[in-house]
């Protein structure tokens, strides 16, 4: 996964980077120009001191009279193919006791028909170190330049990004079902103005369409439990008849247990649209010790009637992060899950440490895959009961508190670890 920035960290960089490019290539740019002027000046004084020199030599044999000039000597003609040279070179200047850059060239002047020798020298002292000041000047200037970015935008961030943020902060505090009315937010920005109008229609239709989900789920939870409590009823009725029971055992007792499960069925469905719909968000560090302690007491009979035997080993300090409701749902599916499909072969054992809480219980293996025990409506083909709904719930819960669930079966042991993410 890459890592996430803030737009304008994003815009701040790419334009820093984009002004860096800007300045080398202006310095570049400058340098390279210094470089062509210098060559132009010291070019166009050369040539116009030539110029004087040959008129100069015409009339007269002495060149004393022309400063920064050199007279070598007169030379053959065929050695002026070697000639002119260029060359930087530093001559100590006595005035102002220090070095200075000067450019030399080295030519051959005609003359009366003869071919002098001559050196001539300027100085581009200056022009150096002002191509060398522009240099040097370019990285602190940039440096300077970015900090006023970096700062400008940050400024420019709190006061033009303000509305969206606070747009932000709205849909990051928006919980369904509350029925919390959407504050305008004051901004003179068209986008914002449009974001916070697709906002507030996206609220209106989501509660809108929650509240209908919502009157339909406990409608039909609750309706469909008179049907249910009938069907109970009568078949309580049917089971104090010796004779009926004695025909259609079989037959009444499904009846009755799928009744008690439809009941069951539609509570837990109600309940996994409350969660998903975040509903439930009253999180805090709770200790597990005394409320696993109390569920395991509320199924006591439950085990001795089962004939199973449990091992406990719980250490206090075990806590996790989540809402006491959904923890006390959680440890009852998972609990009564244990129970339901143990067998005596070996004990449930509930065992906690500083992070983690671990069920097991001893049990034929799963006939499917066990990574789809955790899917709604999981059935399996051997006991022919749903499983999957009520650790569904339990999934849900855990992915609802930052937690993770995992399962797994070895050597004929179910075992259910729940520990936070990392």
């Amino acid at each position: 996964m890459f890592k996430s920035f803030r737009l304008l960290t994003k815009t701040t960089l790419f334009y820093l980077i984009f002004v860096l490019l800007a300045f080398f290539i202006s310095a570049k740019y400058i340098t390279n120009k210094a470089d062509q002027y210098v060559n132009e000046e010291t070019d166009f004084f050369f040539q116009k001191r030539e110029r004087h020199l040959t008129k100069y030599l015409e009339e007269s044999d002495s060149i004393k009279n022309f400063r920064t000039t050199k007279f070598k000597g007169v030379v053959d003609k065929n050695d002026t193919l070697n000639y002119p040279q260029f060359k930087d070179t530093l001559i100590f200047i006595d005035e102002l006791g220090e070095y200075q850059l000067h450019r030399q060239k080295t030519l051959i002047v005609k003359a009366r028909g003869q071919h002098f020798l001559v050196e001539m020298l300027i100085n581009i002292d200056d022009f150096l170190k002002l191509k060398t000041d522009v240099s040097r000047r370019i990285i602190p200037f940039f440096l300077i330049l970015a900090l006023v970015i970096i700062l400008f935008n940050g400024f420019m961030s709190g006061y033009l990004l303000k509305p969206f943020n606070r747009i932000l902060e709205q849909m990051n505090n928006y919980k369904v079902g509350k029925g919390v009315k959407i504050k305008a937010v004051k901004t003179s920005t068209s986008e914002f103005k449009k974001l916070q109008l697709l906002f507030k229609h996206m609220v209106n239709r989501t509660e809108d369409d929650y509240q209908k989900l919502k009157e339909y789920t406990e409608n039909m939870a609750h309706e469909i439990q008179t049907p249910l409590a009938i069907i109970r009823n009568k078949t309580e009725i049917l089971i104090s008849d010796e004779k009926v029971m004695k025909e259609h055992k079989e037959s009444v007792k499904v009846i009755y247990d799928e009744a008690n499960h439809l009941s069951r069925l539609g509570t837990t469905l109600n309940l996994l649209t409350k969660i998903e719909n975040g509903e439930y968000k009253n999180t805090i560090n709770l200790k597990s010790y005394d409320i696993i302690q109390k569920h395991l007491e509320s199924v006591k009979e439950l085990i001795a009637l089962k004939s199973l035997k449990v091992e406990v080993n719980l250490k206090k300090e075990h806590e996790l992060l989540i809402d006491p409701f959904l923890f006390d749902i959680l440890l009852k599916n998972i609990l009564r899950n244990a129970i339901r499909y143990a067998s005596n072969k070996g004990p449930i054992k509930i065992e906690t440490t500083d992070k983690s809480l671990k069920i097991s219980n001893y049990g034929e293996p799963l006939d499917v895959a066990s990574n789809i025990i955790f899917d709604r409506f999981y059935t399996s083909s051997s006991s022919g009961q749903s499983l999957g709904l009520g650790l569904s719930l339990v999934k849900r819960i855990c992915d609802l508190n930052r937690m993770k669930i995992d399962y797994s079966y070895i050597k004929g042991q179910h075992t259910f670890i729940i520990e936070p993410f990392v």
